[in-house]
């Protein structure tokens, strides 16, 4: 019973829309840039009764390298229940 979201371009260019997306379509599995997920990072910073709302279990990172270090004050609002995967290289 899933579903595809396919996102709007204007609202990948804007954290604050697409962290509203990810929200309102309830979206638990998620491919992105790790320079992309840093922005939506920042967005759920500063609008974090929105980012409580997230119901994402999975983000897969690829197309450039991942700085673990900077997932840290993602790891402090959300814990563990987002599962992070770093699929980028051989």
């Amino acid at each position: 019973g899933g579903r595809l979201v396919v996102v709007p371009f204007t609202v990948s260019r804007s954290p604050a829309d697409f962290l509203n997306l990810l929200v309102e379509e309830r979206v638990t599995h998620l491919s992105q840039t790790p320079s992309a997920f840093y922005q939506l990072m920042q967005a759920d910073a500063e609008n974090p009764a929105l980012g409580d709302t997230l119901v994402l279990r999975e983000v897969v990172f690829g197309g450039e390298a991942l700085d673990l270090g900077r997932l840290t004050a993602w790891y402090a609002r959300h814990g563990e229940r987002t599962r992070l995967v770093n699929m980028y290289g051989i």
